[in-house]
């Protein structure tokens, strides 16, 4: 984005893209990552720091674990996949962090539903314990996400390709 009017009119687009009627029972959920990884194939000596394509890769692997801890095996053979839209934030001297709506897909997994996020979330290489989730997400955390602060490059932070809404 070019500009503030850019940026500005980049996030109204998402806005009245991003419904929450999309979602069955919509989470907001922040997942922070390392900021680095020491003993990185195999040297000891080597220290890798997180970057971008490391963050989605590592979300990915999240969202694969999830799906599968879900959906089981209905996620391989029939493409089940949960309803998620993943903001990337972070650079800059602040520590790389998701924000996300992120679906419940069943009613009956709303207690358990916190507990499996932060199992498969420090499955991943880059998952750190620093984790906050909120049942009901609402309007304002849309909002909140969206924000045009804390993002190195505010239409790069829409981590589309992992993103999932049917």
């Amino acid at each position: 984005m070019r500009t503030n009017q850019d940026r500005i009119s980049y996030r109204q687009s998402v806005l009245s893209f991003v419904n929450l009627q999309r979602f069955s029972f919509p989470f907001a959920v922040t997942l922070t990552l390392k900021q680095g990884i020491a003993g990185v194939g195999g040297f000891a000596g080597r220290y890798q720091k997180i970057d971008m394509y490391e963050a989605r890769k590592n979300f990915r692997h999240f969202m694969n674990l999830l799906n599968r801890q879900v959906y089981g095996k209905a996620t391989a053979r029939y493409g089940k996949r949960i309803n998620v839209l993943p903001v990337i934030e972070g650079g800059n001297g602040v520590r790389v962090h998701y924000h996300l709506i992120l679906d419940c897909p069943r009613p009956e997994l709303e207690l358990e539903y916190p507990a499996m996020i932060r199992d498969c979330w420090s499955r991943t290489p880059w998952g750190y314990n620093e984790i906050h989730i909120q049942s009901l997400c609402d309007e304002g955390w849309v909002s909140y996400i969206s924000k045009l602060q804390s993002k190195v490059v505010y239409d790069e932070s829409f981590d589309w390709e992992n993103s999932h809404l049917s």
